[in-house]
């Protein structure tokens, strides 16, 4: 049976410059914008999602993942609909927000957004999903 999050992803309306699509046994989101992309994938049958920003400028690029079963004693249906939440609602914010990438003080590339006049992690991910 497909993941409420995969299900759930091929369900919003779309701004212009992004893109989603069922490919093999997965949803794959992509957001284009100027020479930075972003995709985010979340398999149909496997509780976990990945997601990949790239800025052809530069090279620069950078991936996280969120894997959801056996990390407590939930049932399949609050392990469903918690990763489902936190997949719409970190596209919502990607979909919402200014997107860069940066380097943070030990050089390690990030992708961040504009939050209020801040830039803030989006990814790697950052728990709370600012």
């Amino acid at each position: 049976m497909p993941t409420i999050a995969s299900q759930r992803l091929l369900e919003l309306t779309l701004p212009v410059g992004v893109t989603v699509a069922l490919q093999s046994e997965a949803v794959i989101l992509l957001i284009r914008r100027d020479t930075l992309e972003v995709t985010v994938t979340v398999p149909t049958t496997v509780r976990e999602w990945f997601v990949e920003a790239n800025d052809s400028a530069n090279d620069a690029r950078v991936e996280d993942w969120c894997d959801y079963d056996g990390y407590d004693a939930s049932s399949l249906a609050e392990i469903e609909h918690n990763m489902a939440t936190e997949v719409l609602y970190f596209v919502e914010r990607l979909l919402s927000r200014e997107l860069r990438l940066g380097v943070d003080e030990r050089g390690r590339t990030k992708l961040i957004w504009k939050v209020e006049n801040s830039w803030l992690q989006a990814l790697p991910i950052y728990g709370n999903f600012d």
